[in-house]
């Protein structure tokens, strides 16, 4: 069973997205009135249609999560135009403080995965409140930040968008680090087929995407939902998919008690693996940079 922590409009369609996909039962808990059960019973009415047998329910209670296998963490103040992920650090701080406990009482076994932003300090939050070992605690970042960028990079070349791949590590922000040279359209490098202006554009506008987003119709929902599904995936599945995700590292790629997106292996364990590329001098300042920001942000607050 998969439950999901805030049933706002990217919990309810991720939590769509899982019932389409056959993947797995649903829990949807929020604590506003009558929401969490409102999109269920929603879901609920669809399943004939998708041929969706298992239980879709929703609650105020979050004792319902009990014994799941994957707790999804969304609930929390969401970015509006004009803030920074790292503005939410504080609110967002204390409300992560509260549930994380909770979850550690109803599903003990579980793996918990973070998205409510700041996720990068959020997921070291959830992992110094849980308890819980490295792999069980991470985030969901790292795979979005990679979506928009093969996504805008596919546009710039005309091709299928299934053909480019890439990486996007480092903070979940302003400190995003797109790894140019590991990034290819069909097995050919990248750096063959566009120009470096035309790389750097798409690299501003991978970081910006999501305010982009946000300012335009007031937050960003479809493809944090299905970063999130295709996390879930792999995770249920025991696909042991390559994503970038915000992890805590034991020493790759020389960090420690921080929280940021790497290159991991996803399974049913949740983190298989943190797997160190070779980086660049200028990616390896960058990265230590984002980690310097991130815990700099995670001494900010008291609740751990």
């Amino acid at each position: 069973m998969i439950s999901i922590i805030g049933a706002g409009k990217v919990g309810s369609v991720c939590a769509f997205n899982i019932l389409k996909m056959h993947l797995s039962d649903i829990i949807l808990v929020d604590i506003m009135e009558g929401l969490a059960r409102g999109e269920a019973l929603d879901m609920l009415q669809s399943t004939s249609l998708i041929g969706f047998d298992g239980i879709i329910e929703g609650s105020e209670d979050i004792s319902h999560i009990e014994n799941s296998e994957l707790v999804i963490v969304i609930a929390g103040a969401a970015r509006k135009p004009g803030t920074s992920r790292l503005d939410l650090t504080r609110t967002n701080a204390k409300i992560i403080s509260l549930i994380i406990p909770q979850i550690v009482d109803y599903a003990p076994e579980c793996k918990i995965m973070i998205v409510t932003n700041p996720v990068d300090v959020m997921t070291y939050i959830a992992y110094k409140k849980s308890g819980f070992e490295k792999n069980r605690v991470f985030g969901m970042g790292g795979l979005l930040d990679t979506s928009r960028y093969c996504s805008y990079l596919a546009v710039e070349l005309g091709v299928s968008r299934d053909s480019v791949q890439g990486l996007v590590i480092g903070e979940h922000g302003d400190g995003m680090i797109p790894l140019i040279d590991y990034t290819t359209a069909s097995g050919i490098p990248i750096k063959k087929l566009l120009s470096k202006e035309q790389i750097e554009k798409i690299v501003e506008k991978t970081k910006t995407g999501g305010m982009d987003v946000i300012n335009l119709k007031g937050s960003t929902v479809y493809a944090p939902a299905i970063s999130i599904t295709t996390m879930a995936n792999s995770i249920i599945k025991d696909q042991k998919r390559i994503v970038c995700t915000p992890t805590i590292p034991d020493g790759e790629y020389g960090l420690k008690e921080v929280a940021l997106g790497l290159p991991i292996i996803l399974g049913k364990n949740g983190i298989e693996k943190i797997i160190e590329l070779d980086l660049s001098e200028a990616e390896k300042k960058n990265l230590l940079g984002a980690a310097t920001a991130i815990r700099s942000a995670i001494s900010q607050v008291t609740e751990i």
